[in-house]
C-alpha cells in the first residue's frame, strides 16, 4: 500500500443530505505536488459552504481551515442561541377595520457575544429585524424596532374579513465579528414565532328601542 505524503492532502468541503436538511462535511483529497496550491483555493469554498449551511453531526472542521478567524466565527455564530419573539395582538384578538397593534416582545440588539479562541477572542455583534405575516395573505416590514402596543405601536395591520389566522413574526439576523486584526459580516440566521389561532371578529351596532 502506497503511503500518500502529508504535504499532497487537502481537504474539501462538500454539501450532502440528510433527513432535515443539508449540511456540510468535509472530505480529503490528495494531489500529488500541488496541494499547497489547490489548499487555498479549497480553504475559501469551505468557509463560503459553512456560511450557507450548517456543519453535518459529527464532522470535524480540518485544523487548515480553523486556523482562519473567519471559520471561526461562522462556527461560534452558528452555535449562538439568539433571541426569539414572543409576538402578542393586545387583547388577545382584532376587530376587522380596525388597526390590529403587534407586540414583538423580542430582542433586536443584544449584548455582543464572546468566545475565546486560540486566535484571540473571538466578538460577534448581532443585529435582527422583523417581518411579518398577517395570516390572511398580507405581510410588512422589515422592521429595525420592537412592535409596541396601541398608541405607541407602529407594527400595525388591518384585517377586512372576519377569520381565524396564524400570524407568523420571524427575526432575521446580521452580526458583525471581531477576531484580533480580522473582522467581516455574517448572516443567513432566523429565528421564529407564531400566534396561532388568533381570532378576526367584527362589532355590530345594535338599535335598541327605548
Amino acid at each position: 500500500m502506497t503511503t500518500v505524503p502529508t504535504q499532497n492532502i487537502y481537504s474539501v468541503a462538500e454539501v450532502v443530505p440528510t433527513a432535515a436538511n443539508l449540511c456540510v462535511t468535509f472530505v480529503q483529497r490528495t494531489a500529488p505536488d500541488g496541494a499547497d496550491i489547490l489548499a487555498p483555493a479549497a480553504e475559501i469554498a469551505a468557509i463560503n459552504l459553512m456560511l450557507q449551511y450548517p456543519l453535518c453531526q459529527g464532522s470535524q472542521v480540518p485544523p487548515a481551515i480553523t486556523a482562519n478567524p473567519q471559520a471561526y466565527a461562522i462556527q461560534f455564530w452558528r452555535s449562538i442561541q439568539l433571541p426569539v419573539p414572543k409576538p402578542s395582538v393586545p387583547p388577545g384578538y382584532a376587530i376587522t377595520g380596525k388597526p390590529a397593534y403587534l407586540v414583538t416582545d423580542g430582542v433586536t440588539h443584544p449584548p455582543a457575544y464572546t468566545e475565546a479562541t486560540p486566535l484571540g477572542q473571538l466578538s460577534v455583534t448581532a443585529t435582527g429585524t422583523y417581518t411579518v405575516d398577517w395570516g390572511d395573505g398580507a405581510t410588512g416590514g422589515p422592521y429595525a424596532f420592537e412592535g409596541q402596543p396601541y398608541p405607541d405601536g407602529t407594527i400595525a395591520h388591518t384585517y377586512d374579513q372576519v377569520a381565524t389566522v396564524r400570524v407568523v413574526v420571524s427575526e432575521s439576523w446580521t452580526a458583525t465579528w471581531q477576531l484580533g486584526a480580522a473582522s467581516g459580516t455574517l448572516g443567513g440566521l432566523r429565528t421564529q414565532a407564531a400566534i396561532p389561532g388568533f381570532e378576526v371578529r367584527q362589532v355590530q351596532a345594535v338599535i335598541t328601542q327605548p
